[in-house]
């Protein structure tokens, strides 16, 4: 490693950046999903587990396809609803030993992962916007209560179509398609891809998921990554939900960049049979010529423009019918100017990048690697940044491009970041952070410079400090 050549201004030692360059065209892992679907749908048509047909929720009479959601994405966007719940269906027994089985949580139909993607291929964008499970909003033709409790009676029984008439209600967007997976489900799909490579900054335990990881970069098999973006007990997740929805965030654009290696582009046509039997889609989605659609819509969405936000809240409690009931209200305006950004195709700027009481997630962080004639020592920083789940898009660059009069390795921070760098700095804790010259980072918010004196600390053993 020592004898490796500087990258060039601008540039990437590794052929994955050319890659990503060249075609820019997965920006989600549902959007490979849909991607593959197409490719391999006339042999694996009889594998896609479909939701029954949609009626409305709110009408007496159950009429069918409700304004919230069409079956067919729009000439200019497309939003996904993607539903994950914590049934124990298809858990071995040993992992219901676990994990709980369903009656251990009292039901077998909570949607605990509620995410809408919206893309707008023309502005070559995608917005990944979290929504707490606790949110207390209107659910339509039941009334007020957690965002999470619309799923009850399952995709077998309209939970799907009360969760999307939720979400379009509270939105202002129809949903297009629907993309559903249960803890097995998950499970399959992680293990379908061969695992995921992730870098975590501390060792990592959770009796009641089952997590139990070091510090350091390792591989996650569909076990382990369950296990993670379920885990909300964390030292430091001071609001639990909040945090695990960070973690999520950051776990699904580390599964992004995988993805996007050449040899993972290249054996995705055999992959259409084992990621699909994991998942359950709407009807639209299984005719061939929606597929196909939707794949000319997505060509030109990059992951360097995927958004990943969260609807801007914040906790409160509430009595019902004497139970007092933790919750969490959204932020007004706050979450009605980022709804309609969206639907607008405008900048979003600070709205929903952070969730109360939770540092940023590395999914929002936009990482800059800057090398100073380091020998090839900048490139492994890289590669654990990329499989740290931060924005890592923009490479490597050469420390010429970057004209500040810090010396050494080191962390700069843009304007009002410093929250950012200090979850940057959890991964190299021997990095100082400091305030960048005001208009140095423009594109970023976070630069890394690594010197060849630059040496990676050892793993952490303890947990973080908090505060």
């Amino acid at each position: 490693m020592a004898n490796a050549p500087s990258p060039q201004p601008g540039g990437h030692p590794r052929l994955r950046r050319t890659l990503i360059a060249a075609m820019a065209s997965v920006s989600s892992l549902i959007m490979v999903i849909s991607a593959v679907s197409v490719v391999g749908y006339f042999w694996t048509r009889n594998q896609i587990q479909t939701i029954p047909n949609f009626t409305d929720p709110s009408a007496p009479s159950g009429s069918p396809t409700p304004a919230a959601y069409t079956g067919k994405c729009a000439e200019k966007s497309c939003n996904y609803l993607l539903l994950g719940s914590d049934s124990r269906a298809g858990l071995s027994k040993a992992e219901q030993v676990a994990f709980g089985t369903n009656a251990d949580i009292g039901g077998s139909n909570r949607s605990d992962t509620i995410m809408l993607i919206h893309t707008v291929p023309d502005e070559k964008k995608a917005v990944f916007l979290s929504f707490p499970r606790d949110l207390w909003t209107n659910i339509p033709g039941v009334g007020e209560g957690k965002i999470n409790s619309a799923f009850e009676g399952g995709i077998e029984h309209n939970g799907a179509q009360k969760v999307a008439a939720t979400v379009h209600e509270l939105t202002g967007m129809p949903i297009d398609h629907i993309m559903y997976v249960d803890l097995a489900g998950f499970q399959g799909l992680v293990d379908a891809l061969g695992g995921v490579e992730m870098c975590v900054p501390f060792p990592m335990q959770d009796v009641l998921t089952g997590l139990d990881i070091q510090a350091g970069c390792q591989h996650f098999d569909g076990a382990t990554a369950l296990a993670y973006v379920r885990t909300r007990h964390q030292p430091c997740d001071t609001i639990p939900d909040f945090a695990r929805i960070s973690r999520q965030q950051q776990f699904l654009r580390a599964v992004i960049a995988k993805l996007l290696q050449p040899s993972e582009l290249l054996r995705l046509p055999t992959l259409v049979p084992a990621l699909l039997k994991n998942l359950v889609v709407d009807q639209g989605l299984r005719n061939p010529a929606e597929l196909a659609y939707l794949v000319g819509q997505l060509k030109s969405v990059g992951t360097d423009a995927a958004e990943f936000r969260a609807v801007p809240t914040i906790p409160d409690g509430i009595y019902v019918n004497g139970t007092f009931l933790s919750i969490v209200r959204e932020i007004q305006p706050a979450a009605d100017q980022l709804f309609a950004k969206i639907r607008n195709g405008q900048p979003l700027g600070n709205l929903g990048l952070e969730l109360a009481g939770t540092p940023p997630s590395p999914a929002n962080i936009r990482v800059g690697v800057y090398d100073k004639r380091s020998q090839g020592a900048a490139i492994p920083v890289e590669q654990t940044y990329t499989d740290g789940g931060f924005d890592t898009s923009v490479g490597i660059r050469d420390a010429s491009l970057l004209a500040s009069p810090v010396k050494g390795s080191v962390i700069l921070y843009a304007n009002g970041q410093e929250a950012m760098a200090k979850v940057v700095q959890d991964y190299y804790p021997n990095l100082e952070i400091v305030a960048a010259p005001h208009g140095l980072l423009t594109d970023i918010d976070v630069a890394v410079v690594i010197t060849s004196k630059f040496t990676p600390p050892p793993p952490a053993t303890g947990p973080p400090v908090c505060g």
